[in-house]
């Protein structure tokens, strides 16, 4: 990322990788584990958002993929970058529909609002992506479900 609004972001998104559409995560950021407790990989990946709640509204948020906690375990299977790409896009697509939510409230010129608001709402959609991505824990390393899902969270993100 070459652009921080402040020195406050910068600390804080500094070691991670920020989603961009053209960044693929590639082998290299992850820790190699022989960790038999780690089936696969852990792919690390959040939200950051900051926000102020006064007229008008700033928000900003980033979807990120933390290298220093992410693990892998096999690079032989080329599926696993793929379900950590899918998991890493598919929070993006959350991160966007909370981004549409705040700029509905922007329109209606909503004035209520308070820092809990966006707290609450920033845990929501990170639970629901959450919730959704947990649905496919069991299934995701099959090669049609990981297809159908690259492609649902592709056309989202269009």
């Amino acid at each position: 990322m070459s652009y921080y609004h402040d020195f406050s972001e910068y600390l804080t998104l500094k070691d991670k990788i920020v989603w961009t559409e053209n960044r693929k995560l590639k082998y290299s950021d992850f820790n190699f584990t022989t960790d038999p407790e780690l089936k696969d990989l852990d792919a690390r990946i959040g939200l950051h958002s900051r926000f102020n709640v006064n007229d008008p509204i700033l928000f900003r948020s980033h979807t990120v993929f933390e290298p220093k906690n992410a693990k892998i375990s096999d690079t032989t299977d080329p599926r696993d970058l793929r379900v950590a790409q899918v998991k890493f896009d598919l929070l993006e697509a959350y991160r966007r529909r909370m981004e549409k939510e705040v700029d509905s409230f922007r329109k209606l010129s909503v004035k209520d609002l308070k820092a809990s608001d966006f707290d609450k709402m920033h845990r929501r959609y990170y639970s629901d992506f959450k919730k959704e991505w947990l649905s496919y824990n069991d299934s995701i390393y099959n090669i049609r479900t990981l297809e159908r899902l690259e492609k649902k969270v592709k056309n989202e993100l269009k």
